[in-house]
């Protein structure tokens, strides 16, 4: 096994009298891939809301088990709450997913754009939202995170402006002279954030109307210009950075 403690997302209904059961994908994750055996111990996240140190007792591919020794308050989720409306870039998406993920984006909403060059073929959404939530989740039990962020169909940029949340302050990730550097919009104030990051070729007219009548601001990311498919992470590691998210170590597991 890793040298770091696996972490897996459960439900509550896998915790019963101080023992912790894994099945199907994750016991035969831990049985095979990670060759897990009797009196290691892993990290299982009930919920999103309790992390449970777990000795194990039983590893088999179709059942592990173990009890209990352990348990407390999940951590490594950020308190501002970042979505992330994310142009598809022209390269793969899948790594675009899992650095959002790990970065400590809230949701990802994969959007269409004007510029936008892949275009997804609607016949295979099922399955790619299916890929896309997978990577979101093994991203973020690797990273240490409380839950997986939730991945939204494909749908264009008017459309997922429509869906944001009423309360989130709505940024835009542009390369203009009135835009702000974006590690200064962040402050421990803000609650939710939706950012928007256009595809390689940039925002069309379009796209700005339709994020100016949405009352975005706009904000950058400094001189050098980021591919689409890492501009998301980094725009969404400096804005926790700002509000104080990154002032403090992973919480390192009870001894």
């Amino acid at each position: 096994m890793r040298a770091g403690m696996p972490r897996f997302f459960i439900d509550t209904s896998q915790i019963e009298d101080d023992r912790a059961t894994l099945i199907d994908a994750d016991a035969e994750h831990l049985a095979r891939s990670l060759r897990a055996r009797p009196g290691e111990m892993i990290v299982v996240i009930a919920g999103g809301a309790v992390e449970h140190g777990v000795v194990l007792r039983e590893v088999t591919p179709s059942r592990v088990s173990g009890a209990v020794v352990w348990s407390r308050p999940v951590s490594g989720e950020p308190r501002l709450a970042v979505h992330v409306l994310q142009a598809i870039p022209a390269q793969t998406m899948d790594a675009t997913i899992e650095a959002l993920t790990v970065a400590g984006a809230a949701s990802i909403r994969p959007v269409l754009t004007g510029r936008t060059v892949v275009r997804p073929d609607p016949s295979q959404a099922a399955r790619r939202e299916e890929r896309w939530q997978a990577i979101a989740r093994e991203a973020a039990q690797l990273a240490g995170r409380a839950a997986p962020p939730a991945v939204s169909s494909v749908m264009s940029l008017r459309e997922a402006l429509a869906h944001l949340p009423a309360t989130a302050h709505l940024l835009a990730c542009v390369i203009r002279r009135d835009s702000t550097a974006i590690h200064a919009i962040a402050t421990t104030s803000l609650a939710e954030i939706a950012l928007v990051i256009g595809p390689e070729g940039g925002l069309d007219g379009a796209d700005l109307d339709a994020l100016a009548a949405a009352g975005a601001a706009y904000v950058h990311l400094g001189p050098r210009t980021l591919p689409s498919r890492l501009a998301g992470a980094v725009a969404t590691a400096l804005l926790l950075a700002g509000a104080g998210d990154l002032d403090s170590i992973a919480e390192p597991p009870p001894q």
